[in-house]
């Protein structure tokens, strides 16, 4: 019984190598499209996905499960909502559009900590 992990990330998240934990301890680190095999000891394993200070939650995988890790919409959205209003802000020395894209930089950072990646189980 193998568990497949399979990283489709796409533009948003394909520069750096997502950090893969299994059972908290580091295993592999998948570019885009990359997949890795591997045959856990336990029926349930908990897997995590990491890259620089964005990650995932703990997901829990059953034996024979391929999962594709890919970044969470809401997050990525979040994330490029700001850049209009701080860049508006910046431009046009408006001090409320430059709040506003903070407070949203802010909120990325801290909802991205835990919710920028997901795992999507394809097959059971």
């Amino acid at each position: 019984m193998t568990i497949k992990i399979t990283r489709k990330t796409g533009i948003g998240g394909g520069i750096t190598p997502v950090n893969i934990k299994i059972n908290n301890e580091e295993v592999v680190k998948l570019n885009n499209h990359q997949s890795h095999f591997f045959m856990p000891k336990i029926e349930k394993t908990k897997v995590r996905a990491n890259d620089w200070f964005f990650g995932s939650k703990e997901t829990i995988l059953e034996n024979s499960n391929d999962v594709v890790v890919r970044i969470n919409r809401k997050a990525l959205i979040l994330n490029y909502s700001m850049l209009p209003f701080i860049f508006w802000g910046l431009v046009m020395t408006n001090v409320v559009s430059t709040i506003i894209g903070l407070v949203l930089c802010l909120a990325s950072i801290f909802y991205g900590r835990k919710h920028w990646f997901e795992f999507v189980i394809t097959k059971k």
